[in-house]
């Protein structure tokens, strides 16, 4: 459901060119219309018409819930695709798009009323919304994430073959489902996704969180919602840091029986060398009860920590704190992105054989993501 006003308007603004004193100045004109937009609080999208006879760009003043494509033109007549992401704040928001042409612009106002019905965003107090990603729609959104591919261990001996198919990547009712698959793929006796943000969304601290719902671990699945440094590319690993917020199916766990509770946090480094610091906790209620549980991580240029149910339980205490110090590199004082994914097997649970994989004997098993957010100081 869209909604939008069909205002139209012709706003004519001369712009001096320099020339010599005795040469008329160039005007340039520039006009768009409809003259304002009003979406309705679902997820929208409309086409402004752009006619100029000079070259023009344009910018939006909040780009985290409205885009526009392309975000420039020439002399004649542009179509600008203007998207808005779904309002789930109790309140309406305003944005602004500004043209921009010679010396002068103008401006076109964008409104979104709000959300009338489901629950409403929560958004932490002094934080305003940077970015998310609700899983609306029918398919992964590749503007926010890369669908990783491929075998090998991933460095940790996982048995997965990560792919980018409908089997094991989906959206569907609102969800992210990442599913492990019991098949032969490319040699590889089971298959899963690895979702990543790398270049695509990137921040320097905030409060970041996901709603998941696990799968039960049982003996061999590995779910995980970490972070690393975006300059991985040019800053191999364990250089560019890494943030474990969420990992479950550690062979600790396994060994007491408390799969279904035992979960932990770490941060890795690289300088000397691969160093990290991981605390374990056995949760006083399990979070594989077919259950969507929020993981969070407060990040700030002091402390790293990290809190389970931080919404339902504003009391809680962080299940992970480790204060930020320059280890050489500094690695957690740069801009980082987001991975999900679901491995199987491997060093954490240690678990080398596919056979030994107890959570995939019915042949699948899931995890949902319900939405990943990123809020950060006002």
């Amino acid at each position: 459901m869209r909604m939008f006003s069909v205002i139209s308007a012709a706003l004519v603004v001369c712009c001096a060119c320099a020339g010599p004193a005795e040469t008329p100045a160039f005007q340039g004109t520039l006009s768009f219309g409809p003259s304002e937009l009003v979406f309705g609080y679902e997820e929208g999208e409309t086409v402004v018409t752009v006619e100029s006879d000079c070259e023009w760009g344009a910018a939006v003043s909040d780009p985290s819930w409205c885009t526009i494509f392309p975000g420039g033109g020439v002399a004649g007549k542009t179509e600008v695709k203007v998207k808005v992401q779904k309002n789930l704040f109790a309140e309406e928001r305003e944005n602004c798009i500004t043209f921009r042409y010679g010396r002068k612009t103008a401006e076109l106002p964008v409104v979104q009323t709000p959300s009338s019905d489901g629950p409403q965003m929560f958004v932490p107090e002094g934080y305003k919304l940077f970015w998310s990603d609700e899983f609306e729609g029918n398919s992964l959104n590749t503007d926010n994430w890369t669908a990783e591919t491929g075998a090998g261990g991933w460095g940790n001996a996982e048995l997965q073959y990560y792919t980018d198919r409908t089997e094991n990547v989906a959206v569907r009712d609102g969800k992210l489902v990442i599913t492990a698959r019991r098949e032969n793929y490319n040699g590889a006796p089971v298959t899963s996704a690895r979702l990543i943000t790398l270049d695509k969304v990137k921040f320097l601290y905030g409060y970041v969180v996901a709603s998941i719902k696990l799968p039960k671990t049982a003996n061999g699945l590995w779910p995980a919602f970490w972070m690393m440094g975006n300059d991985i590319r040019t800053n191999p690993w364990p250089n560019c840091g890494e943030t474990d917020i969420l990992e479950m199916g550690h062979a600790n766990g396994i060994a007491a029986g408390t799969q279904e509770k035992f979960l932990n946090g770490a941060c890795h480094w690289g300088v000397p060398g691969h160093q990290y610091y991981a605390h374990d906790i056995t949760n006083s209620y399990s979070v594989q009860d077919g259950k969507f549980h929020t993981f969070t991580c407060i990040w700030d240029e002091d402390y790293i920590r990290m809190y389970i149910d931080l919404e339902t339980y504003p009391d809680a205490k962080p299940y992970f704190e480790m204060k930020i110090v320059d280890f050489g590199d500094n690695e957690f004082r740069k801009e980082n992105f987001i991975l999900l994914n679901l491995a199987v097997g491997g060093n954490f649970p240690a678990i080398w054989d596919i056979g030994q994989v107890t959570a995939l004997r019915d042949g699948e098993a899931a995890m949902e993501v319900d939405y990943v957010r990123v809020f950060q100081k006002k």
